[in-house]
């Protein structure tokens, strides 16, 4: 059984291996959404086929991004902070 950060890694490898298949801005879309899924996942979120991950400019500070991921399951506000875990909201 994989651990949570080998995911998150097997999650960037396949993500990085797609990026000659596609352009550069929708490559670094599909590596955000993968990661942002990625985290969300090792903190106890479910988070069933990721279609995208928002940039939210307006809540976002320095060094501390915001998005809004979109799930199959569910939708998250997803505020990514340096060295500590992302502080996730569930939208309804």
């Amino acid at each position: 059984m994989m651990m949570p950060f080998e995911r998150y890694l097997a999650a960037v490898c396949i993500t990085a291996a797609s990026m000659t298949a596609v352009g550069a801005a929708e490559t670094e879309q599909a590596v955000d959404i993968a990661i942002i899924a990625a985290q969300i996942r090792s903190q106890g979120y479910s988070c069933a086929n990721p279609t995208s991950a928002e940039s939210i400019a307006a809540e976002s500070g320095p060094n501390e991004p915001v998005y809004l991921l979109r799930c199959e399951n569910a939708s998250y506000k997803v505020r990514l902070v340096p060295d500590q875990a992302a502080k996730v909201t569930l939208v309804e």
